[in-house]
């Protein structure tokens, strides 16, 4: 072999035996192989436990593949699920409940959408761009279930808790006469606040309904059902308490919200150390609920009207809700709020009355900086909201408001993951030992059973 020049033969001898002897240390020993997956991937942000403490496994529940392989599967029905509108609560329990009265019926699953908010239900105080006056004349649209949600987690949960359901990625909006929308709860009559009170009779209700309504031919079609949104009906105890606890697994927020909540925590936990005479140490942001940490609070009072739910007119607007939330912090001597808000005002109002109190308030807004700052402000305002939702989760204590779902999902959530005492209502006010809802009545409580953590 002919080298160059000032190349010498011994150091090409030394460097090939050197390198001949890594190659068989790694084929030798399985545990030193390079990881299939590097966190330093270049071109793509890996989620780890060190910048997102929100991520979970699949949902692997023995329960659900019970349900799945004794149900008798219909291969010729198949549901979509586009009808997911309004905020985060309504988002994930509508589908949720998609999901349940897909394998209830034995029936395909079109992959869900989420029908965007318009504008004009937006907090006061948001500034108008282009695309939102665009919006205005030709309406907001739909995304896919990515617009919030881990798609791929979605779709693997399913597969492995429920391999029988057959999930199809994307169906065209055609007309048919054997395709028609149904409103799943309106083949019940009666229905409380607590839910369908005999949910086993679905599929042969649901049966008796496609015979009545859907063509006989072409029969080579299949039978298409446009679920319409159902939301607080499906009663989730009915399958169970572990099922119940753990069915809204198969949802999981985007990766890149997951993040920025994480951030969110990292920012309170390192700006709020010791600093302006504040004595709070530094916490754990991988515990379920972090204590002592600070208060989360849903301020919500964007348009109480878009909830189901009749408003409770004394805790609809900001005046109650902030001087509650002021209450229970100086009661609780937690020095810090945490504010979930879509109206910065009336965050800024909360600050400035709260200080009063020695009690400081934070925000996603006022923590998030750099390219961070940049990703939030160009998430849409309802996937803003899903970082405060997960922010909310880990904090020493939770307020919100009895006739916001979104509220409600948060309180629940915390319930399973943390270890919350019994519920009580007295006052109109609920709480559990970690949460507290202001304004609710007895018949929210019930609906309750009907919204999965």
């Amino acid at each position: 072999m002919q080298l160059g020049n000032g190349i010498s033969r011994r150091y090409v001898i030394l460097f090939s035996a050197g390198f001949i002897c890594i190659w068989l240390w790694l084929a030798m020993d399985e545990d030193r192989r390079f990881p299939k997956q590097l966190s330093w991937a270049i071109g793509k942000l890996v989620s780890t436990p060190e910048n997102d403490v929100f991520d979970h496994p699949l949902l692997d529940s023995w329960e659900l593949r019970e349900i799945c392989s004794s149900t008798e599967w219909n291969s010729s029905l198949v549901f979509t699920c586009d009808d997911n509108r309004g905020g985060i609560g309504h988002v994930r329990n509508s589908i949720l409940s998609c999901v349940r009265f897909a394998i209830g019926a034995g029936a395909g699953l079109v992959l869900p959408n989420i029908a965007l908010r318009d504008v004009d239900v937006m907090a006061a105080g948001d500034t108008e761009a282009e695309d939102d006056k665009f919006e205005k004349r030709h309406g907001p649209g739909r995304q896919g279930m990515d617009y919030m949600f881990d798609k791929n987690h979605f779709v693997d949960s399913l597969r492995k808790s429920c391999p029988e359901l057959v999930l199809v990625r994307h169906m065209e909006q055609t007309s048919s006469n054997r395709r028609r929308s149904l409103l799943p709860e309106s083949l019940f009559p009666n229905i409380p606040a607590s839910g369908i009170e005999q949910p086993d009779e679905w599929r042969g209700r649901l049966n008796i309904w496609i015979e009545k309504y859907m063509a006989v031919e072409p029969a080579a079609e299949p039978v298409i059902i446009d679920l319409e949104q159902s939301f607080l009906h499906y009663p989730i105890y009915s399958d169970g308490q572990s099922l119940a606890q753990s069915f809204g697994d198969i949802l999981k927020f985007r990766p890149d919200i997951r993040r920025l909540a994480t951030t969110v925590l990292k920012g309170i936990a390192h700006s709020h150390d010791a600093e302006d005479g504040i004595a709070v140490q530094t916490f754990d942001i991988s515990s379920p609920i972090i204590n002592p940490s600070f208060m989360g609070v849903h301020l919500g009072t964007e348009n109480p009207l878009a909830e189901r739910h009749e408003v409770d007119v004394t805790y609809s607007h900001y005046q109650a809700q902030a001087a509650a939330y002021i209450e229970q912090a100086t009661t609780s001597k937690i020095p810090i709020l945490y504010v979930a808000s879509g109206n910065l005002p009336e965050v800024h109002k909360l600050a400035k009355e709260a200080k009063e109190w020695n009690v400081e308030v934070t925000h996603k807004e006022d923590v998030l900086q750099g390219k961070q700052a940049d990703a939030l402000s160009k998430l849409r305002w309802d996937q803003r909201a899903l970082v405060d939702y997960l922010v909310l989760l880990k904090g020493q204590e939770f307020a919100g408001i009895g006739h916001s779902s979104f509220s409600w999902n948060v309180m629940l959530k915390r319930h399973q993951i943390g270890d919350g005492a019994s519920a009580s209502l007295g006052q109109d006010i609920y709480r559990d030992g970690l949460s507290t809802l202001y304004g609710v009545r007895s018949s929210y409580v019930e609906s309750s059973r009907c919204m999965w953590p």
